[in-house]
């Protein structure tokens, strides 16, 4: 699995791809704690895995001792002591090199496991969005269609595809439309705003030179 699998880093260490994704974490948010830290991986990946504390916490210490990771220890506006975290320069260093390269092929293997997942269970809406995030996630189409197999197996499985791709079609058929709607309705609303600009706008006066200099 993605989360687990390891990643080569500088001078021949090695991330998993949980500790990749919490150095990103760390990195684009300055000063987060651990409690953010779980509460973002849970809010992008609870459909698929769940992070706790007993996971979280463990490895931001193994990532601190490889110093990875700042700790710091603040008092917050409820006077109540908690601990951020920093990426430091070794972390930032070894996150950059393992992610060159490596980190397409992880995604297609996030890809894999997603789509095992959505071929066992039953996809409502909101789920099919999430899992249209990814571009390399293609439900129904993990394998070549041999023309040439006769059997009923294959031929079930290109009506399985078929319909799928169907479904697909018509949920992005949906979504465009409907940025379609909204696109409309930005563009009226700034057109009523730039008309009501110009109504309201105060015509500035034209001085007229000769008029003004005949006395000077």
């Amino acid at each position: 699995m993605f989360f687990g699998k390891k990643f080569s880093g500088h001078h021949g260490t090695s991330l998993s791809g949980l500790e990749i994704l919490v150095l990103s974490l760390i990195k684009n948010n300055s000063e987060i704690t651990g409690y953010d830290i779980t509460r973002e991986i849970n809010n992008k990946f609870k459909p698929i895995w769940n992070a706790s504390a007993g996971t979280i916490y463990p490895l931001l210490d193994r990532l601190i001792g490889k110093v990875f990771v700042k700790a710091e220890e603040i008092i917050d506006e409820n006077n109540r002591k908690k601990k951020i975290y920093t990426i430091a320069q070794r972390g930032l260093v070894e996150l950059e090199d393992a992610l060159e390269g490596h980190f397409e092929p992880s995604l297609k293997t996030l890809g894999t496991f997603i789509r095992t997942i959505m071929e066992g269970i039953k996809i409502d809406d909101d789920m099919e969005q999430v899992f249209s995030c990814f571009p390399f996630c293609d439900r129904g189409i993990d394998r070549e269609i041999n023309k040439n197999d006769l059997s009923r197996e294959n031929i079930e499985y290109i009506k399985k595809t078929i319909k799928s791709l169907k479904h697909r079609e018509k949920k992005l058929k949906y979504r465009l439309n409907k940025m379609k709607n909204q696109i409309k309705s930005y563009e009226d609303i700034l057109k009523i705003i730039i008309e009501t600009r110009e109504n309201n706008a105060k015509p500035i006066p034209i001085v007229d030179d000769d008029k003004e200099f005949e006395d000077f």
